[in-house]
């Protein structure tokens, strides 16, 4: 009974922020400056995540970065910590270029939460790969506001150890659909707010939606090339 409890805690741990960056996931664009610090925080049922990214993006549209998280359960007093990485590349479509496309991708790896009294320490891997749509709705010089959506693949894996003489491992593994609907706030063209709503489908483990909140803050130089600004 008792792995299967933290079996079902780890689990939660797969649910960590995706990573954030660029218009076509509700933040400010790279134009607004090359480097993006965000700070993001989920909270699933039966535990919260709280994490921060750096990203750097370029004029051409390819952006990535670095992820960090860590993972609170409830009932239980160890975490889990996470490190991550992610990428995409951003293109305009429409003539007016107010419709961002993204294919984007991430890997996460989550480390614990560990239970010493019982021998027991997990892990998870995390792997995403689909795309990000978002638009500009209304813009003005100190505020922009960006419908956002994604829909992509999730795969998750977990890894329960048995550290006592003569344990044993136990290993689970998913792949199911993943979409998300948030809404951008972008404030003088750097600072980000974006609420989400993580939605999982076809997963056997996750049913319920995850609610979740992202800010960043662009800076560095502008990520405007000389072509656009003709």
């Amino acid at each position: 009974m008792r792995r299967s409890l933290v079996v079902s805690l780890a689990l939660l741990a797969i649910v960590r922020s995706q990573a954030v960056a660029q218009s076509c996931q509700g933040l400010a664009s790279f134009s607004a400056g090359q480097m993006q610090v965000a700070a993001n925080a989920q909270f699933p049922q039966g535990g919260n995540v709280w994490g921060g990214s750096f990203s750097y993006g370029l004029p051409s549209g390819v952006y990535g970065g670095a992820d960090l998280s860590t993972t609170s359960f409830d009932g239980i007093s160890a975490n889990s910590l996470g490190i991550g990485a992610h990428a995409g590349y951003q293109m305009k479509l429409g003539r007016t270029g107010k419709l961002n496309l993204c294919p984007v991708a991430s890997l996460a790896l989550g480390m614990g939460p560990d239970d010493a009294a019982l021998d027991l320490n997990s892990s998870s891997t995390d792997v995403h790969f689909g795309l990000a749509l978002g638009t500009d709705m209304g813009s003005t010089p100190r505020m922009r506001i960006i419908p956002t959506a994604g829909l992509g693949l999730q795969y998750s894996k977990v890894k329960i150890e048995d550290t006592a003489p003569g344990g044993t491992t136990v290993e689970g593994s998913e792949t199911y659909g993943l979409a998300r609907l948030g809404v951008g706030f972008v404030f003088n063209q750097q600072i980000s707010v974006r609420p989400t709503i993580d939605i999982p489908v076809g997963s056997d483990l996750i049913n319920d939606p995850t609610f979740g909140v992202s800010v960043g803050y662009n800076f560095g130089s502008k990520g405007i090339s000389k072509a656009r600004r003709h």
